[in-house]
C-alpha cells in the first residue's frame, strides 16, 4: 500500500541530496571563482549564488517535509521505530534557520546595512557566510543519512 510513496519519497530525497550537494560544493564555487575578478563580478557572483542557496533551502523544506509527512503515516513498524522524523525535522529547522535568520545578516552585511541578529551577535560577513556554510554541509550530512536509513528501510530484506 505505502509502497509506491516511498518510491516517490527515494526518489525525491536522491534529487534533493544531488542538486543541495551540486549547488554547495559545484555550482555556486564554480560561479565565485570565475565572477570574482572584478567588484562587478563579485556582487553578480553573490546574487547568483545567493539565488541558487535560496532555491535550495525552498526545496529542502518542500522535500524534507513531505519526507516527514511519509514516514510519520507509515504504518510499517520499522519507521515508528526509527528516528527518522526526528531528524527530518531537524533538517528542517536547521534549513529555516540558515534561511530566515544567517542569509539575512549575510545580505545586509554585503549591502552595508545593518540587521537586528548581526547587531545582537557580531561579525564579519566572513564569519557569517562560514556559519551559513557550516550549516548548509550539516543538513547535506543529515540528508544523506537519512537517505541511506530510509533506503534501507525501504528494502528490509538486507
Amino acid at each position: 500500500k505505502d509502497q509506491p510513496m516511498r518510491r516517490i519519497t527515494a526518489l525525491l530525497i536522491s534529487l534533493w541530496l544531488g542538486f543541495h550537494l551540486s549547488v554547495g560544493c559545484i555550482v555556486a564555487p564554480l560561479v565565485s571563482n570565475h565572477l570574482n575578478t572584478s567588484d562587478s563580478g563579485k556582487a553578480l557572483a553573490d546574487t547568483l549564488s545567493g539565488s541558487l542557496f535560496h532555491i535550495a533551502n525552498l526545496f529542502t523544506l518542500a522535500v524534507w517535509l513531505i519526507v516527514y509527512f511519509t514516514a510519520r503515516s507509515d504504518n510499517r513498524m520499522a519507521y515508528h521505530k526509527s528516528r527518522t522524523p526526528f531528524w527530518a525535522i531537524t533538517l528542517l529547522v536547521f534549513t529555516a534557520i540558515n534561511e530566515w535568520l544567517i542569509t539575512p545578516v549575510v545580505a545586509a552585511l554585503r549591502a552595508n546595512q545593518t540587521n537586528w541578529l548581526h547587531n545582537i551577535i557580531g561579525g564579519h560577513v566572513g564569519t557569517w557566510n562560514g556559519i551559513s556554510y557550516l550549516v548548509y554541509l550539516l543538513c547535506s550530512l543529515i540528508g544523506l543519512a537519512l537517505a541511506i536509513q530510509l533506503l534501507r528501510l525501504a528494502n528490509p530484506q538486507r
